[in-house]
């Protein structure tokens, strides 16, 4: 898959391959072709009142 990750708090992201493990039991697997960030997504990529964590990929807001 590639996903744009966060390596830094208020740095560009950059497109990457990363692995995502097979859905276990019960669970499913969706292509997002689309996805936008909301307000949550930049308040953790600012790092702005909590501890960063990094790296980190934004964008559960899911659409199409």
């Amino acid at each position: 898959c590639r996903a744009a990750v966060s390596w830094e708090a208020g740095k560009p992201l950059v497109i990457e391959q990363v692995e995502v493990a097979p859905p276990q039991a019960g669970e499913v697997r969706l292509k997002i072709h689309y996805t936008s960030l909301c307000h949550t997504d930049v308040y953790f990529w600012e790092a702005k009142g909590q501890t960063p964590l990094f790296p980190r990929i934004f964008g559960h807001e899911a659409g199409g």
